[in-house]
């Protein structure tokens, strides 16, 4: 991450409240979290059939057309939304022995829709479907057995049924086997087969397991680091639907690594991403306006994108927002509003937000100010890495504000401001 200009407010009071450079959160945990490790059945090709002509399918005892039918009504396809009608269909297709009803009806009740959620009673289904070739019952099953929902749990039978599935090509199991032994669950961690496990379920159908392979390739976890080829998985993922993988190719176009330097590019990826709900989508795309990278800049714009990014979870967002707050910048000034978004902020890690929401404690004009706190969210702040919170917390301690006067501490955190490259720090 590039560092931010700085500048001092007050007497060796430092405060940075520039915007964060663009970036990704690096994986495997943000991703890991986007990998779907379950799911109900793949949907067949909508058929052509009316719902009319499924139901009387459906009454002749064909469990395929009581399954599609069933998908309809889950879905408000062609008929008005009706889940529990739905799970009554998924129940006639199982009977029927249509299998991939039974993972659909294990589906709704594993996740209570138009039933009573009963995690045994999806198990029981799963176990059904899986037995009856459906291969993402299997998959579902593993899932549960992995996590010892509605079953006792067992990671080796959870590994059996995944490495089944996955052997007939389910995607979802692929990626979930690649993300136990990225971890070394279930056995010695092994990142070149989880890395082969990626790669196989992004062929079959797991985008995010496309975006997986992808920073496995761009940070050289278990395969020498390739950027080009990283880019490459990165656009499969985002071409499939996976928000996180049009973030990571835009950031390499952004920065040119892999790819030829495009912000026009990594603009349009930020855009698509954050129009998919994706809150790193949205910061990226709102520090791109805020620092006029590709685009004019347009403050106003980018503090909307922060407040989307915000809004998603992305603290970083709620940080860059806050700065905009507390100087008035593409926004109305409001220190309340700016020292909320800050602290929640400085919560989540974000080391610049703890400074910043220590200088609105300690002397922003115009509020109380509250010098302990303020020494409470410097110390965060420069524990995380940020050299004005060192700073502003090394001049708290000299001058006894909020609290007692310590000079060696003091001394120390100037010198490890002065380490983390602040110049102002680095007097005699």
């Amino acid at each position: 991450m590039r560092s931010s200009p700085s500048w001092h407010r007050g007497a060796l009071v430092a405060l940075s409240i520039a915007a964060l450079s663009c970036r990704k959160p690096r994986a495997p945990t943000p991703v890991r979290a986007a990998t779907p490790v379950r799911a109900p059945a793949p949907a067949a090709a909508a058929p052509a059939a009316a719902p009319a002509a499924l139901l009387a399918r459906c009454d002749r005892a064909d469990g395929s057309a009581c399954d599609a039918l069933g998908q309809r009504y889950e879905q408000g396809d062609g008929v008005a939304r009706d889940l529990a009608r739905a799970a009554e269909l998924y129940r006639r297709a199982c009977d029927a022995r249509a299998f991939a009803g039974c993972t659909h009806l294990g589906w709704v009740y594993e996740s209570g829709l138009g039933v009573t959620a009963d995690l045994a009673r999806a198990a029981t289904l799963y176990r059904s479907a899986c037995d009856g070739g459906a291969l993402r019952g299997c998959t579902n099953l593993g899932w549960l057995m992995e996590g010892g929902r509605g079953v006792p749990r067992d990671l080796p039978g959870a590994i059996a049924l995944y490495e089944r599935s996955c052997q007939g090509d389910e995607g979802v199991a692929c990626a979930n086997l690649g993300r136990l032994r990225a971890d070394g669950e279930g056995g010695a961690r092994d990142l070149p087969a989880a890395k082969r496990y990626f790669e196989r379920a992004c062929g079959h159908g797991d985008p995010p397991s496309c975006s997986r392979a992808g920073w496995m390739d761009e940070a050289g976890e278990g395969v020498p680091a390739d950027l080009a080829r990283a880019a490459a998985w990165y656009r499969l993922g985002c071409d499939a639907g996976d928000a996180r993988g049009c973030v990571n190719l835009g950031w390499l176009h952004q920065n040119g690594s892999g790819v030829a330097p495009d912000p026009s590019t990594a603009r349009a990826l930020y855009q698509r991403a954050c129009d998919a709900g994706n809150a790193l989508g949205c910061k990226n795309l709102a520090a791109l306006y805020e620092q006029g990278l590709g685009v004019s800049v347009d403050l106003p714009r980018a503090a909307g994108l922060f407040q989307r990014g915000c809004e998603g979870g992305n603290e970083s967002a709620c940080a860059s927002l806050a700065a905009m707050l507390q100087e008035g910048r593409g926004v109305a000034r409001d220190l309340g509003r700016a020292l909320t978004l800050a602290e929640r902020a400085c919560t989540g890690g974000n080391a610049l937000a703890c400074n910043n929401a220590g200088w609105i404690h300690n002397e922003a004009p115009g509020r109380p100010h509250d010098p302990a706190r303020a020494r409470t969210l410097y110390q965060r702040g420069c524990e995380a890495g940020n050299a004005m919170a060192c700073l502003n917390l090394g001049s708290m301690l000299r001058h006894g504000a909020g609290g007692a006067v310590d000079l060696t501490r003091s001394r120390q955190l100037f010198a490890t401001a002065c380490r983390l490259g602040l110049q102002a720090a680095c007097g005699p």
